[in-house]
């Protein structure tokens, strides 16, 4: 009798607590500066969750180490609910190039939502005499001195792996050009200096719009709506898959119950018209709100597949 009651009590305790979160103010880490796409996108969920909620969601930058000091932090924080922290698809790559990583990935999180997929575009200066990337991939491998320099925001980035994945699949021996962030690799792109980039969707869309850069192919699955006549680089290499990321998770551990209350109400923040206005129309963002579930096999799945390709590459940081 003793023990029934004791079972009904902490049943009772429990979906009071749920029903009760959030009581106290939530912290959300960003673990990139501030300022950037994944500030700006975590901040628009803070807000969102402050207002359906009545409670205080304060946002804490803390960049360093390409995002894994910030990750630490909240991998080893309470499994309360009430510290969250942006993933990008940089955490599942970052581990293979650690000899000591500080948290397991796959192991130390709790997974809420996929919030979104960035596309990557494959951009050349119009005086590239290439209109697809079959056409770039047949430049190189004629001309190699002229067309394989390409540019993007740095080693290990979304952007220079998802042309070594080409290179991989296509024979090509495109070579990497690691700038100091997307402005200094449009500037020499505009200027001539670099033949084609690698670069964010929505960091080129008005020199595209302009006719003073070209788009040739995309990284992401499916065609975006605002260049719908671009084709994805899948279209020419069939087995090709890259798409950057970002998502919210919690320390492992958290009641399911609260992670699906993240869950539901980033879905509506997500769905919602200003998002579609924030981030869909203007930086060709697909806005996903994926399940918990989903996040986790994404995870698992690129930092297995970043992972292998990393090591091929010999590419480390200690």
């Amino acid at each position: 009798m003793a023990v029934a009651f004791l079972t009904v009590f902490s049943v009772q305790v429990k979906a009071q607590s749920v029903a009760d979160f959030p009581s106290k103010p939530i912290r959300i880490v960003v673990p990139f500066t501030a300022g950037g796409p994944a500030d700006s996108v975590t901040r628009f969920v803070g807000q969102w969750l402050a207002d359906a909620w009545k409670q205080s969601v304060v946002v804490e930058n803390r960049p360093g180490a390409g995002g894994m000091i910030g990750a630490d932090i909240v991998a080893k924080a309470p499994p309360d609910g009430y510290t969250l922290v942006l993933l990008v698809t940089g955490h599942t790559i970052l581990p293979a190039m650690r000899t000591k990583p500080p948290y397991d990935v796959m192991r130390d999180f709790s997974p809420i939502t996929i919030i979104n997929r960035a596309p990557k575009v494959v951009v050349v200066n119009p005086a590239v005499p290439a209109r697809s990337l079959k056409e770039l991939i047949d430049l190189q491998k004629r001309e190699p001195a002229k067309y394989s320099a390409y540019g993007t925001s740095g080693v290990a980035s979304m952007a220079n792996l998802s042309m070594e994945l080409v290179n991989q699949l296509a024979g090509t021996q495109f070579q990497h050009v690691a700038y100091k962030g997307g402005a200094a690799t449009i500037t020499d792109l505009l200027g001539g200096q670099l033949p084609f980039g690698v670069l964010d969707l929505g960091s080129v869309l008005a020199q595209v719009n302009a006719g003073k850069l070209r788009v040739l192919a995309i990284t992401s699955k499916n065609r975006a709506p605002v260049l719908p006549d671009v084709a994805t680089i899948s279209e020419t290499l069939g087995t090709f898959e890259a798409a950057e990321w970002f998502g919210l998770v919690a320390p492992r551990g958290v009641p399911r119950e609260i992670i699906t209350k993240y869950e539901q109400e980033i879905r509506r923040a997500l769905q919602s018209p200003a998002a579609k206005a924030k981030y869909a129309d203007p930086l060709g963002w697909e806005m996903v709100a994926s399940t918990p579930e989903e996040m986790e096999a994404v995870i698992d799945s690129q930092t297995r597949k970043w992972g292998d390709l990393v090591r091929t590459l010999g590419l480390k940081l200690d």
